[in-house]
């Protein structure tokens, strides 16, 4: 009995213990032996457009998004999503996008990663995306900063968040507003 008793007493303890994030357990590269983004002249990848709208050429992430920059990508991704409590991606199931000549932002380079694949498609071809998660790249002076935008429908969510290229974080806000 005594046995039992301090089994579940542990237990108990173990719980009441503060544990680190998941998503912070990540360790992702900063940088890596390859470009961030493969991309070819005026931002174009070397990629076949898997999907075309009239605002958005959408793309594979294979190919164009370096798995260094990627890997670091999903674990900033899940960090603001355990942040909101949203599921955590994987990177497998991603695209990128780029603003057509008819986008509000020309040019402008996206990443959208997904929990998984019938999510991507639902969202890309079907345009039904209660769960959205996207990186906008915003040119700085000569450098990127990404902005971050999770939200989920169902809950009324919006979550913008910018990581500078030195990897400070300014919360609840986008890129654009950032010095």
């Amino acid at each position: 009995m005594t046995c039992l008793l301090l089994s579940v007493w542990t237990g108990v303890l173990a719980q009441d213990k503060p544990s680190a994030s998941r998503a912070l357990l990540a360790r992702p590269p900063q940088s890596g032996p390859e470009p961030m983004l493969l991309l070819g002249p005026k931002n174009k990848p070397f990629t076949d457009i898997l999907v075309h709208t009239t605002k958005l050429d959408y793309y594979d992430c294979k190919g164009i998004v370096a798995p260094w920059f990627r890997e670091l990508l999903v674990a900033e991704m899940n960090y603001f999503a355990e942040l909101v409590e949203l599921p955590f991606v994987k990177g497998d199931a991603c695209v990128v996008s780029i603003g057509t000549e008819k986008s509000l932002t020309p040019g402008r380079v996206n990443i959208h990663l997904y929990v998984n694949e019938q999510r991507l498609i639902a969202c890309v071809r079907n345009e039904q995306c209660p769960i959205f998660r996207s990186v906008s790249l915003i040119p700085k002076d000569k450098v990127l900063y990404r902005s971050y935008f999770l939200s989920d429908m169902s809950r009324k969510l919006i979550s913008q968040q910018c990581v500078t290229d030195k990897g400070k974080h300014y919360p609840d806000t986008t890129c654009y507003t950032v010095p």
